[in-house]
């Protein structure tokens, strides 16, 4: 039987049809631009660039003619092919493998998720893009499941680490709640790397214990303690990883919590100033035009706790922090407490414009079907009352369908001076 390199839907894509399809491209494009992001003809374009040493630039199929022109393309650029004069034939993937470790000069670059303003275009060369990859004998029979936007760099550091083992990929991302789970039996999925947002969307519905999943990364958004509870009691053998990131700098740091080591290596390209800002040495970066530096450091915008000189805690992004009356609010904090009440699933904490106060504290709750509006609103203020300060208690609650993501698959904050739904708590 042939193994198996990408499921996605109801098309299924062997190794074999992998190299044949590289071995019948006979012309590139610089840009790699599919519309629907079908995550195959993806993947097939990254793995042709490698091999015919072509820098390539990755752009969300979804992005519209007017995202387009704002990153400053254009339709027929980005879609214009160019003929290979010699095409190579290739007879396996340890060939294909072999040839694409060999690419060191390969650049790839990706666009930010743009929640904060315009994305912004990283470049990074192959060793950045694969730092953390992992081969070995251990790994050969990891089968993946992918839970990220396969044109972002969490999702294209999954699929380096499933095709340099030659691993089977399942593509999961925006896939239904209850679609992982059969997932997980019908493909025997090893290893699951997905946001804690995603995690809590897809696990509420779980109906088995899953001894076979043996990997869970935690990925983009703060590590959540409660949800590790979930994690190891549905997949008892897995052993959970928490890994900080950045599109400008990669894979960065791994820990088995919340707390990240800064390896001695690296320990002297990272800074924590003053105000708890986590900044990197330029020479951790790609390269941009749009990454500002102040000397030879660069600001990740991310708030962190110092644990000790070898530990620190990620605390939130600085510009997701809630002005309430002078007090700096952190939603992630809120959102922790709002979901230790029975009966909410996922949540997201916001902030609205106020005359008074700047802003006020709102927050957006998924609760389980059966469970009634006002209690749960009254449950959540009595405990929302008890746990945190005054200022950080939400005083408007709504009740939604599900939690609005990034293309990136993180919750998507964003502070409003209007909303339509709900009615401010007393």
């Amino acid at each position: 039987m042939e193994k198996l390199f990408l499921a996605c839907g109801l098309k299924e894509y062997s190794y074999s049809d992998l190299i044949n399809d590289l071995n019948n491209m006979i012309s590139y494009s610089p840009y790699i631009y599919v519309q629907e992001n079908d995550p195959y003809e993806i993947f097939l374009r990254i793995i042709h660039s490698i091999l015919y040493q072509q820098s390539t630039v990755i752009l969300d199929g979804d992005f519209s003619k007017y995202e387009l022109e704002r990153l400053g393309l254009n339709l027929i650029e980005v879609t214009k092919t160019y003929t290979i004069d010699n095409v190579k034939v290739y007879r396996s993937m340890h060939e294909v493998n072999e040839e694409i470790k060999n690419k060191v000069d390969w650049n790839v670059a990706l666009y930010t998720s743009g929640t904060t303003g315009k994305p912004k275009k990283i470049t990074h060369k192959f060793d950045t893009i694969t730092r953390f990859v992992k081969q070995g004998e251990k790994y050969e029979k990891d089968v993946w499941a992918m839970c990220y936007n396969t044109t972002h760099i969490a999702g294209i550091q999954v699929f380096f680490q499933s095709l340099f083992n030659k691993n089977s990929l399942i593509y999961a991302f925006n896939l239904g709640q209850i679609d992982l789970e059969k997932l997980i039996v019908k493909y025997g999925i090893t290893s699951i790397s997905a946001t804690p947002t995603y995690y809590r969307m897809v696990l509420s519905n779980f109906k088995e214990i899953h001894e076979n999943v043996k990997n869970i990364t935690f990925g983009g958004e703060k590590f959540d303690q409660s949800l590790k509870i979930s994690i190891d009691q549905l997949f008892p053998n897995a052993k959970v990883t928490n890994v900080y990131a950045t599109t400008e700098g990669g894979s960065l740091f791994s820990s088995r919590g919340e707390d990240f080591i800064v390896n001695s290596n690296i320990s002297q390209l990272i800074r924590i100033n003053e105000l708890n800002e986590l900044w990197l040495h330029k020479s951790l970066l790609g390269q941009s035009d749009h990454i500002h530096l102040d000397g030879d450091w660069y600001n990740t915008g991310d708030l962190v706790e110092r644990v000790t000189e070898e530990l620190f805690r990620f605390v939130s992004r600085g510009n997701e922090m809630i002005n309430v009356g002078g007090y700096k609010v952190n939603p992630i904090d809120v959102e922790a407490v709002i979901m230790q009440v029975p009966g909410v699933l996922d949540c997201l904490v916001m902030g609205r414009e106020n005359k008074i106060t700047g802003q006020l504290i709102v927050v957006n709750v998924v609760k389980e079907k059966l469970v009634d509006d006002k209690i749960l609103k009254q449950l959540i203020k009595a405990h929302a009352s008890e746990h945190l300060q005054e200022w950080k208690v939400p005083r408007l609650i709504n009740f939604v369908e599900e939690i609005k993501t990034t293309r990136t698959g993180k919750k998507a904050r964003i502070c409003s001076g209007l909303l339509s739904q709900g009615t401010p708590e007393d």
